[in-house]
């Protein structure tokens, strides 16, 4: 693996996980930095994107199955699991085999199902612990890459966007914006349950990223 690979993987590591943390961060943000538009509840809609992206759906069965489905997708051509421990998380990657479900045709596709800690109350320091699942489109073709996935982030937004509510920042590296992250809020819940983004990786890269976020009961 050269440098710029090793570069870039450390890069798509780093963004995925602002991306999974952009919720806890959201307060934080100036007003005008972080437009919101109120909608009706898209409970119905989450199921429907989770059909139209995933291939593992986590919500039709138990969490074991869903787990056991998606380890053993015999279209994942490579996988990675680091099982939980006293003192780590689990997580799983892959990557698909000719899969893009995206309306640009991704030259690959991964999928990583997270364990990760959420403070769950700043006076107590109490933590809980949720599971983020994503789904990762990544181009190859520099600003013509750049240019889908945007496009795949704006008609992803114009076409369930309406159905949530939602809130939108930036993803910056220095003074530059390399991505917008788009999050979707259900009426009641606390936490985002689904997050969409693009991000700009280098030069060559660039990622259109679901991320849903489970409470396993």
């Amino acid at each position: 693996m050269d440098q710029r690979i090793i570069l870039t993987v450390r890069r798509l590591l780093f963004f995925s996980l602002l991306i999974m943390m952009t919720i806890h961060s959201i307060g934080q943000a100036e007003d005008e930095q972080i437009p919101v538009t109120i909608h009706y509840s898209g409970s119905d809609y989450l199921l429907k994107i989770v059909r139209n992206y995933f291939r593992s759906d986590p919500y039709q069965n138990e969490f074991g199955f869903f787990l056991k489905h998606l380890m053993n997708d015999p279209i994942l051509v490579t996988k990675a699991t680091k099982l939980k421990t006293d003192t780590s998380l689990f997580y799983f990657q892959g990557v698909y085999k000719n899969y893009s479900p995206y309306g640009f045709l991704a030259d690959r596709t991964e999928v990583r199902l997270a364990e990760k800690e959420l403070l769950i109350d700043d006076s107590t320091s109490l933590k809980d612990t949720i599971m983020v699942y994503q789904l990762l489109g990544i181009s190859y073709n520099g600003k013509a890459g750049l240019e889908s996935v945007k496009n795949e982030f704006s008609k992803f937004n114009r076409h369930y966007g309406k159905h949530f509510i939602t809130q939108s920042s930036d993803i910056k590296q220095g003074a530059e914006i390399v991505g917008v992250t788009e999050d979707y809020f259900i009426y009641g819940l606390a936490t985002s349950p689904l997050t969409v983004a693009w991000i700009k990786l280098d030069e060559y890269q660039n990622a259109f990223i679901i991320t849903l976020r489970l409470k396993i009961k």
